[in-house]
């Protein structure tokens, strides 16, 4: 009885178009990638592989799709710099196995080798009670699907208004802190937490946050051209304070995650050091709220 929910996120976008997909232990990889191009977007039409981490072509192990592992026979062992697996045979535990993930460990996805389509994919949960041969099911998603696969990959999309709550309360630019902080005054509204907030000639004002409600909270990062959720946390049968719990869990894994996409942009290494002062602000907002131990 064990599944596997990853979170499979747009290189070129990741807060823009992603989607949740939970998937029995005992499926192969291929049911999984068959899953993930439909909802994406993409057709069945193209040579693919899975690899470690978001290494792409440089991963020491491809899991490559059937036709190309078959044609090629695994192709010539001392040719190869790089251990290769038939996606079809090789379950999603044994792939878990195999590369060693943990929770939040990440895999990639390249589809069509001309165009190079990548995605990479965050192990967000195990999950116990679900059957190991449950077929590949989307559980969450943002964002519409590709529109043109032909067209070349591009950043960008055509991201939702924000949820009801957030639209008719934040304005397009940074909000000040001393408002986000009136804002739990409201009855609708449990915890606001400022993460990034800036000093500026009219005073403090925030680029990042975590609020939440009653029964949903949310990360916010202000991009161009305005506010975007980069991460959507329910309630489902949390307390207030498990609710809480799992934002700051959020919170956490975001900054691990512009670490790694800053890196990748600017070719430095961001070590957890660098991360652990991005949480900063979220440790002073649980100690003056009295949930330190969070």
């Amino acid at each position: 009885m064990t599944a596997y929910r990853f979170r499979v996120k747009f290189d070129l976008d990741p807060t823009s178009l992603w989607r949740d997909i939970v998937v029995g232990a005992d499926r192969a990889i291929a049911e999984l990638q068959s899953a993930i191009n439909p909802t994406v977007g993409l057709d069945q039409d193209h040579l693919w592989f899975v690899g470690e981490d978001e290494d792409y072509w440089d991963s020491a192990v491809k899991y490559q799709c059937p036709q190309e592992y078959e044609e090629s026979l695994g192709g010539d062992p001392v040719l190869r710099t790089e251990r290769i697996e038939n996606a079809g045979d090789v379950t999603i535990g044994e792939m878990t196995r195999q590369l060693g993930l943990e929770q939040y460990d990440r895999i990639c996805y390249l589809y069509d080798y001309g165009d190079e389509w990548r995605f990479y994919a965050i192990l967000k949960e195990i999950v116990s009670e679900e059957p190991s041969d449950k077929e590949p099911a989307i559980v969450k998603k943002k964002g519409d699907p590709i529109d043109d696969q032909y067209d070349s990959p591009e950043a960008g999309g055509n991201d939702p208004p924000l949820p009801e709550p957030l639209y008719s309360v934040l304005p397009e630019t940074a909000v000040p802190v001393a408002d986000l902080r009136e804002l739990e005054e409201r009855d609708d509204i449990v915890h606001v937490i400022p993460l990034l907030s800036l000093e500026t000639g009219f005073g403090t004002v925030c680029e990042r946050f975590a609020i939440q409600f009653e029964d949903t909270g949310y990360v916010l990062e202000n991009f161009q051209p305005g506010w975007q959720v980069v991460e959507e946390v329910e309630r489902a049968d949390k307390t207030e304070e498990e609710l809480l719990a799992a934002l700051t869990d959020a919170v956490r894994e975001w900054h691990a995650e512009i670490a790694e996409i800053s890196g990748a942009m600017t070719g430095q290494h961001f070590d957890e050091e660098t991360v652990e002062a991005m949480h900063v602000e979220l440790e002073m907002e649980l100690e003056r709220k009295g949930y330190g131990h969070l």
